[in-house]
């Protein structure tokens, strides 16, 4: 029998699709190993510590010996706003070391200075939560075109880190660049590995179509079989996890026994990593959110999945949310409420405001039950 796939199922795949980080790039463009290319900025914007005359010298050349990020953001972009705190705890740890953050607008510099005006959570200003970094904007969009343009790279946030010997070294999403930037700070980050691995993104980001294709097409089952053709011929573990995910999220919209199937495979090769385990376990979570037919034993799996990322690191705020909204599913709701709490004791800023709003909504479910029972 021939399935179909609602638009809002396609569109939950193709967004696990995007977690590749895949770029259009063609090989004789920017790209790791790339010389960075010199920044010409119009506008500096934010920086603490300015000069006596509020203006501070602006960074034309990356000198040797020294670590920058040059990130891309938007007022009008949400997940850029969330990497903000992120990106200024980074610049504080490691500003002693030779980093230095710029991140880069293409707005006007009244947009961004009425942006910087304006609340962020936790009762501070965005001038306040950026004033750790370089925060510009350059409007004529030049540094954009050198950088972004340059390497095929179309959603943002997106942050280059350029190393030592001025090179680029790493491309993706900011809030994706802890262990990298370490790496590179350190001296032990492996380039070409990771050079490597962005080739192979970069295959399947063209094979990928023929995956939507058949998804529009509403044969799921067909698309998990393209992809597991794929698997065996690529040498990235990342990449080989990221496509699992993907197969394992395209294999609910099948249902059953392949469902369970595709989720052990992924969880499988998950195995070590908690960050892969939390997003395998959490597509169940969006899955059900959605209110596709995901069996007790998928959800059972999934609890598995995270308790297993747990035991790797147990105060992962992300996985102990995971973890609450499986439990709900499973209808303990007194496990969930107590495992929230663990997850807000332990959340990134970043996600605060999600985790609690879970929190407040299991702790109306707890009570509803017991009002239930009363009766």
């Amino acid at each position: 029998m021939k399935m179909t796939v609602d638009r809002q199922s396609l569109v939950a795949v193709l967004g696990v699709a995007a977690l590749l980080g895949l770029s259009s790039a063609r090989a004789d463009e920017l790209a790791v190993g790339s010389k960075a290319p010199a920044i010409d900025i119009e506008h500096w914007v934010q920086k603490a510590g300015r000069d006596a005359d509020g203006k501070f010298a602006p960074i034309t050349e990356f000198a040797p010996g020294q670590v920058y990020v040059v990130e891309f953001w938007a007022t009008w972009c949400p997940p850029c706003r969330t990497s903000m705190p992120h990106l200024s705890k980074l610049q504080e740890e490691y500003g002693e070391k030779g980093v230095t953050i710029i991140s880069v607008s293409d707005e006007d510099l009244e947009t961004v200075e009425k942006f910087l005006e304006t609340d962020a959570e936790g009762g501070k200003t965005y001038g306040e939560v950026t004033k750790n970094y370089l925060l510009t904007t350059d409007p004529d969009g030049s540094v954009s075109r050198a950088y972004m343009e340059a390497a095929g790279q179309n959603g943002i946030p997106c942050a280059f880190i350029v190393g030592k010997t001025g090179e680029i070294e790493w491309i993706g999403h900011p809030m994706q660049m802890d262990a990298p930037l370490e790496g590179i700070v350190a001296g032990t980050f492996d380039r070409e590995a990771f050079a490597a691995a962005a080739r192979e993104m970069k295959e399947v980001q063209t094979r990928f179509r023929e995956v939507v294709a058949l998804m529009q097409g509403g044969k799921p089952a067909e698309a998990v079989a393209l992809i597991d053709g794929w698997i065996p011929e690529l040498k990235s573990t990342e990449v080989k996890g990221r496509l699992r995910s993907i197969r394992q999220s395209i294999a609910m919209q099948a249902g059953g026994a392949l469902a369970l199937e595709a989720f052990g495979a992924a969880a499988k090769d998950a195995d070590g990593s908690a960050e892969q385990l939390n997003e395998l376990a959490w597509n169940v979570v969006m899955a059900a959110n959605a209110g596709m037919d995901v069996s007790k034993d998928l959800v059972a799996a999934a609890v598995v999945a995270a308790e297993r990322g747990l035991v790797l690191e147990p105060k992962n705020g992300n996985l102990l949310d995971t973890l609450a909204h499986l439990y709900a599913q499973q209808g303990d709701l007194e496990k969930a409420l107590a495992t929230q709490r663990k997850a807000l004791e332990n959340a990134s800023e970043a996600s605060t405001e999600s985790i609690r709003d879970y929190l407040e909504e299991l702790e109306v479910k707890v009570r509803e039950a017991k009002k239930a029972t009363d009766k």
